[in-house]
């Protein structure tokens, strides 16, 4: 090199520090600055964020919220024009996509590369075409106070860095478990935010678990029909064989979220699958958006699962840009048959693959060994990830339905609920109330054989249950919500509404109430209440006598005979194991005003 150059460059550093901002030397994130074997902590990720903020005017820094523990939870806005409110955005036509990392706190990789890519973006001005019709929000640690949990002996299965967050929350909470339910305070604030820009392409960011194979990164999208149509379609058409391209030619091997139908056999095949709500992929389901599941291989090095998401990354918004108008479309489409077309017809609540469809795929997975083990007993599996071997397998990738709910007009719910009340708003759904007292014909339930399970999930005690149907004049009050379903959230409601789905309000727990009896019934007076009836109701009497003679456990219980007669009695609570919801299966204009 020239001696006369150097001299310039080095007083150049000197009186310009900042100089070498755009060449990266400044500009290396912690990570880099480790080798790429290091994760920074919150405190630095939130710095180089801050220091984005401040050298970009593409770039600005906010808190969406705070965690259990009093930390903000960050948010990264990019946008070339420097429009920074949600207002601005969608009156410049952009397409908004949201990408977020460490929801699982010591699965970072996503944060890593996050970081890179917004460096790459606004400062090196690599790939500053990435922002032509996109707006980025970028979320670096979602699970802010699980990060801090900070250690080396967080992931047993994951291949670095050298320390890393810890799963959950704070408060002992899987995020992405509560998407639908709502009840950690991060999960909240993302619910506002979420419903405040409406993305129309969202990104999670993991690192798996399960077996050994030769893909350093898989992926999870929604296209079953619990997807609106619309939405499946550019999934399935669109993104998905565009993204598997571009990864091809990068030359990392990508595959589909691997599941398989026999764990301890890789011959028994691979199978698909269809997300519940609770998960990211299946809460951007029910909200007609594609929630991208990335899902890094946990036995990679970091630096490899960190570069995969990094490329992955950079064509999924490739993609929103290529194909902006088509994901508009079908978003647009999506919300529009979702509030208009969907009452009145059946949505599936539950869904599985199905045993009897397949097809033959390719999977590059590794050689493996089943070894009897004197530790536990049986057999351990000891994988040989020097031995790269392609396996031609089944893939069991038809997913059906085996549940669903005819979807009403509207759903009506006593104003005393209040906690289901707020929820259904933090997920988007309007409601509006009746003005004045109003008797209608509605359809409802009524629960029996309802069990609790002895162990807590997510902090609650999901019950298992059997409804009966029924249909009835049912009384209510002026004052009583109703939410019709002519919004573009209606798979929102049909799922936290419907008993039957799988995160419904019933299953998480939060009508628990309605199946407690209390009012309650002394022995000596169902005595003489029971003989009194047995006297003045002969088919009561013969259905007794019936009971008697057919259920020996019904008669050899005095409480279970005694209380035949309590439960046939007007003293009964009509109320115990009913729905307090109801169903309006039938347009009819209701006296209603706008809700707050």
């Amino acid at each position: 090199m020239d001696r006369s150059f150097l001299v310039k460059i080095l007083l150049l550093l000197f009186i310009f520090p900042g100089f070498v901002l755009a060449g990266g030397g400044n500009w290396q994130t912690d990570y880099e600055k480790s080798g790429l074997k290091k994760t920074p902590r919150y405190r630095e990720t939130i710095d180089y964020c801050r220091r984005l903020s401040e050298a970009s005017q593409m770039v600005t820094y906010r808190s969406f919220g705070t965690s259990p523990q009093g930390r903000d939870l960050p948010l990264v806005i990019a946008d070339k024009d420097g429009n920074f409110t949600s207002q601005q955005v969608k009156a410049s036509g952009n397409v908004i996509v949201l990408i977020q990392a460490g929801i699982h706190a010591g699965e970072i990789s996503g944060k890593d590369a996050g970081l890179m890519l917004l460096r790459d973006i606004v400062i090196r001005k690599k790939y500053f075409h990435l922002l032509d019709r996109v707006t980025l929000l970028f979320i670096p640690i979602f699970n802010v106070d699980g990060h801090e949990r900070f250690g080396p002996y967080n992931r047993i299965n994951q291949n670095g860095p050298e320390e890393m967050g810890w799963r959950v929350t704070a408060q002992n909470l899987n995020l992405n478990r509560d998407f639908l339910k709502a009840d950690t305070p991060e999960m909240q604030a993302w619910l506002l935010l979420f419903n405040k820009w409406l993305p129309d392409l969202l990104v999670d960011c993991h690192a798996t678990d399960g077996a050994d194979y030769q893909y350093p990164i898989t992926y999870g999208i929604e296209k079953a029909a619990n997807v609106a149509l619309p939405v499946r379609d550019f999934t399935a058409n669109i993104l998905e064989p565009f993204l598997k391209r571009k990864m091809l030619h990068e030359n990392i091997p990508m595959n589909f979220y691997v599941m398989f139908r026999d764990w301890s056999n890789i011959n028994s095949g691979l199978r698909a699958g269809a997300a519940s709500p609770r998960f990211s992929t299946g809460y951007g389901a029910v909200q007609n958006r594609v929630f991208f599941l990335i899902e890094t291989h946990m036995l990679k090095s970091y630096r490899t699962r960190v570069e995969a998401t990094y490329h992955l990354l950079i064509h999924l918004l490739e993609a929103a840009n290529e194909f902006a108008a088509d994901l508009k479309t079908a978003n647009r489409e999506a919300d529009r048959l979702t509030a208009e077309e969907l009452p009145g017809k059946y949505l599936p609540l539950n869904m599985r693959y199905s045993p009897k469809d397949s097809i033959w795929v390719d999977f590059l997975g590794v050689e493996s060994d089943k070894i009897p083990s004197k530790i536990s007993g049986t057999y351990r599996t000891v994988y040989h990830s020097d031995k790269p071997k392609t396996y031609r397998l089944p893939y069991f990738n038809r997913v059906v339905a085996t549940d669903s709910a005819m979807v009403p007009y509207a759903y009506l719910i006593p104003r005393e609920w209040q906690l289901q009340i707020e929820r259904l708003k933090l997920h988007g759904v309007k409601l509006q109330r009746l003005k004045k007292d109003t008797t209608l014909r509605i359809v409802s339930y009524r629960f029996k054989n309802v069990k609790w399970k002895e162990q807590p999930y997510e902090g609650r005690h999901r019950c298992s249950f059997q409804t009966e149907p029924l249909e009835e004049e049912r009384f209510f009050p002026a004052g009583t919500f109703v939410v019709p379903m002519n919004q573009r959230t209606n798979r929102v409601t049909v799922h936290l509404l419907e008993p039957g789905a799988p995160d419904s309000f019933v299953s998480w727990g939060f009508w628990d109430a309605i199946f407690e009896r209390k009012e309650y019934a002394e022995y000596y007076v169902l005595e003489k209440i029971a003989r009194d009836m047995l006297q003045s109701d002969s088919q009561l009497k013969a259905e007794f006598e019936n009971k008697l003679a057919t259920d020996s456990v019904f008669a050899a219980s005095p409480r279970e005979r005694l209380y035949f007669f309590y439960r046939h009695s007007p003293y009964w609570d009509r109320k115990i194991n009913l729905y307090p919801v109801a169903k309006l299966m039938q347009p009819i204009k209701l006296p209603l005003a706008e809700e707050n």
